[in-house]
């Protein structure tokens, strides 16, 4: 069972992949390296939250987050300590979602980068890019909510390709933040 599901999950993220890659953003690559799926998570507590702290811990180099709604504290934490061993931190968050009980406020107190995006409408991404080689995505918000009570899902890919497909729409995002 857990193998066809990683199969099915494997095969929906390449044509995933594919079908942006075809949308224009650049010309269409093929890849000999196909993506490789190191896990599939599913909340209320599923492990969700935990596979985004164990792969910020890995973090070498570079952490970039595109994130609707983010308010857990355990993940702000990671990401404040993430900078102070000195990981390249950037965040973008949907600016609808900053209040009181976001993490925005407390990761730029802390030094990291943070903007929120511009989009008029909603910037509703939930990625992490980590050391440009993998990606974390899914459903899943940042919050005690998805955690504990809504059905999200995440998926952790290791890929290079996939890891600059979305790299280039987090330095779009990026740039057009404020």
């Amino acid at each position: 069972m857990k193998r066809s599901v990683i199969g099915f999950v494997s095969g929906l993220i390449l044509g995933l992949f594919v079908g942006f890659l075809l949308g224009g953003i650049y010309s269409p690559k093929v890849y000999t390296e196909q993506p490789q799926i190191v896990g599939v998570y599913f909340s209320p507590n599923g492990g969700c939250e935990s596979a985004v702290l164990t792969w910020i811990s890995k973090a070498n180099s570079s952490i970039h987050v595109l994130i609707y709604s983010f308010t857990l504290d355990s993940i702000g934490n990671a990401l404040v300590e993430a900078h102070q061993r000195g990981i390249e931190v950037k965040a973008v968050f949907e600016k609808s979602q900053i209040s009181q009980y976001s993490e925005y406020n407390r990761l730029r107190n802390a030094g990291i980068s943070v903007r929120n995006d511009t989009n008029p409408d909603l910037m509703h991404d939930k990625v992490m890019i980590v050391d440009s080689n993998i990606v974390l995505t899914g459903s899943f918000n940042w919050s005690a909510n998805a955690q504990e009570n809504n059905n999200e899902n995440l998926i952790v890919i290791s890929s290079r390709p996939v890891a600059n497909a979305f790299e280039i729409n987090f330095q779009k995002i990026w740039t057009q933040g404020t």
